[in-house]
């Protein structure tokens, strides 16, 4: 199975893992029969299509239990649980604390990630930014808590690809909240605004809808640095309430030295909160 079909095949399970996906349908997308399908992603990403589903599942509820306002009855039916009771218990079974449990302790969960690094750490300033959705080319890579030599060894393999045409925009999709995900299974997506060989990537639509746009200054490696920074802010200032959707990264300045280099971050923003 080439990885563009593999790619598709995960799109729409991302899309629709709140609901019964039936073989046909995977089939359709993917051209391929349902045991092979099977046999290939679990081979890929090291779970079943089942699991992975179940997974997303959790993994969105537990995010919209730290960022949003909405009750948890509500929370379990979005993501596709047909009651609380059910919802309650997978949850448990994940996690090992209940959904209630996670939506108190969404403090401690976060001053866990900034842990040792306080007398470090300020409001780093933001604007409010309003991003039209836009099409690019994705690759998608799995790694362990977002790798940064596996995700450079990504780009440097789509810059080759790409070297005889002009410059194009850059971004990288954080499709994963490590917190509070399986880490070794973090997704990331290395979206292009042109290619060279289309069918070598997936086509699809990123942003559509507020953000904080925040700027980190230097090595991407220094990173993490900016992500603490951010959710400090957000912990004690609490500026908006964040939305569910993907953190987006823009590369800007590619060509300058490392210690030179910004990266746009953008937060995906579900409301402002007034002050």
């Amino acid at each position: 199975m080439k990885i563009e079909n593999i790619q598709k095949v995960l799109t729409f399970l991302e899309d629709n893992y709140h609901r019964q996906i039936e073989p046909e349908e995977l089939e359709a997308v993917s051209n391929y029969s349902y045991r092979n399908i099977q046999r290939i992603f679990s081979a890929i990403l090291l779970e079943t299509i089942g699991n992975f589903c179940t997974r997303l599942k959790l993994e969105n509820a537990y995010k919209q239990l730290i960022y949003t306002n909405n009750t948890i009855v509500a929370i379990a039916y979005d993501v596709g649980y047909s009651n609380n009771q059910s919802f309650a218990k997978a949850f448990k079974n994940k996690f090992e604390i209940t959904p209630l449990q996670a939506r108190q302790n969404r403090k401690p969960l976060f001053e866990e990630y900034i842990k040792g690094k306080e007398n470090d750490l300020s409001f780093i300033d933001f604007e409010y930014e309003y991003k039209e959705k836009i099409q690019v080319y994705s690759k998608t890579l799995i790694s362990n808590n977002y790798n940064n030599v596996a995700i450079n060894e990504l780009w440097d393999a789509i810059i080759e690809e790409n070297k005889t045409i002009p410059p194009y925009n850059c971004f990288g999709v954080i499709v994963d909240q490590p917190i509070i995900s399986d880490k070794e299974k973090s997704r990331y997506e290395a979206c292009i605004g042109n290619c060279v060989s289309p069918k070598l990537y997936l086509s699809k639509a990123i942003f559509g809808g507020w953000y904080a746009k925040y700027i980190h200054l230097g090595d991407f490696d220094k990173i993490e640095e900016t992500y603490r920074k951010i959710y400090y802010r957000w912990l004690y200032e609490s500026d908006y309430e964040l939305g569910t959707s993907p953190i987006i990264e823009q590369y800007i300045d590619d060509e300058k030295s490392p210690d030179q280099l910004r990266t746009a971050i953008y937060v995906p923003v579900k409301r402002k909160l007034s002050k």
